[in-house]
């Protein structure tokens, strides 16, 4: 058996990217901020030797680009087509055949997941069937299986804040145990980027894991100035 693997589902950083902070950001910024979030996490992550880690990338055709810019002791994937639960079940069935077990998936918009978090995250697989890290708008921020369990992927509401409960239901119908992490934010919307910049200001990050490179973005575009 190999390592349990941590795949991290990214899209290729754009400038069509991030839509729902164009009342807010140009193009061009919104596409600072997604490479500055990607960039963040893979640091984030890299401490974490107990994983085999793994970066899952949309557009394909984008693979080769983000590999040769990114400093990442990991492997880059393709993501298939289809919704989010598509990608993430066929990335999951994928890994498990190779020998990975627990498999645990995050994406790169959430900046204050530490470490640990994953490390709490791994904890609960010996215990329960799946975990899952709730995010503030309804869905999550982090899902790990211990084993393949594909069914949690069909018929979710993806995008809207019902996921998390459309999730759960089907844990329960199928008698799949399931462990909660605590409530993180991702980053959506205008206000999410005020409440991150708020969180570094009162020190509810903790100072060994702030995420430097979305931190001096803020910084720079002065995000209290563009939201009232």
């Amino acid at each position: 058996m190999l390592k349990p693997a941590l795949a991290i589902m990214s899209r290729a950083p754009s400038k069509e990217g991030k839509s729902r902070l164009g009342a807010v950001l140009s193009p061009a910024q919104r596409e600072a901020l997604q490479w500055a979030f990607l960039e963040d996490t893979l640091d984030k992550v890299s401490r974490l030797t107990e994983f085999e880690r793994y970066l899952a990338v949309t557009p394909s055709g984008d693979l080769n680009k983000l590999a040769k810019k990114l400093e990442f002791g990991g492997r880059v994937m393709p993501q298939s087509g289809g919704n989010l639960g598509q990608r993430m079940h066929d990335i999951a069935e994928r890994l498990f055949l190779t020998g990975h077990a627990p498999v645990i998936f995050i994406g790169t918009d959430v900046p204050d997941l530490p470490p640990s978090y994953l490390q709490k995250a791994l904890y609960l697989l010996e215990h329960s069937d799946l975990v899952f890290g709730p995010a503030l708008d309804g869905g999550y921020c982090l899902i790990g299986m211990r084993n393949f369990q594909g069914r949690v992927f069909d018929g979710i509401s993806w995008g809207s804040e019902r996921v998390l409960e459309e999730t759960l239901k089907i844990c329960e119908e199928n008698k799949l145990s399931y462990g909660l992490l605590e409530c993180l934010m991702d980053i959506d919307r205008p206000g999410d980027l005020l409440a991150l910049m708020r969180q570094y200001e009162n020190k509810k990050i903790d100072i060994e894991l702030i995420p430097a490179r979305t931190i001096r973005f803020l910084k720079s575009i002065e995000i209290r100035t563009l939201i009232i």
